[in-house]
């Protein structure tokens, strides 16, 4: 018997190609969605989905403030690949928080194998399913695809 083994691989080569794999589920679960059912059924099946889990990761967050949101990203996030850190100010009697991602692994993967861009279906469906699910209103102020260094968003309590 022959005993054929792969290479070994060092863990920070390891870490990268799970984040990307990570990193790649939702643009690929899009693609594949649009183009088994087309585009218009295909986006909609992916909004009901991606809601069905957005509710289900939001829950935690329930009656929490928009400082306690922000703090649960910034633990999780760098497992993830993200670059991001929070500024935390008070504007007009309330507290706001300043997100600035200056690392996307979502971005990073989809240019990597010619994707369409994830904000459509990542960043904006996040903005829009926090804001009706009352964990909070997130506005984007910057955006790297548009040429800035960061993704910034405005983040403040849910109304």
């Amino acid at each position: 018997m022959t005993k054929v083994a792969g290479q070994t691989i060092p863990w920070e080569k390891q870490r990268d190609m799970l984040i990307e794999a990570v990193a790649l589920k939702l643009p690929l679960l899009h693609q594949s969605l649009c183009a088994t059912y087309g585009e218009e059924k295909g986006n909609q099946i992916y909004e009901e989905l991606f809601e069905t889990n957005f509710k289900r990761r939001s829950a935690r967050f329930q009656g929490k403030s928009i400082v306690d949101v922000m703090m649960a990203e910034i633990e999780v996030f760098p497992a993830f690949g993200w670059e991001i850190w929070i500024e935390k100010k008070e504007e007009n009697g309330q507290v706001v928080c300043y997100e600035h991602l200056s690392r996307c692994p979502h971005l990073e993967a989809t240019k990597k194998y010619n994707l369409p861009l994830p904000c459509a279906i990542i960043c904006d469906m996040d903005c829009k399913y926090g804001e009706k699910y009352k964990v909070g209103k997130w506005e984007r102020l910057k955006h790297m695809p548009s040429g800035d260094p960061e993704c910034c968003f405005k983040i403040t309590p849910a109304r």
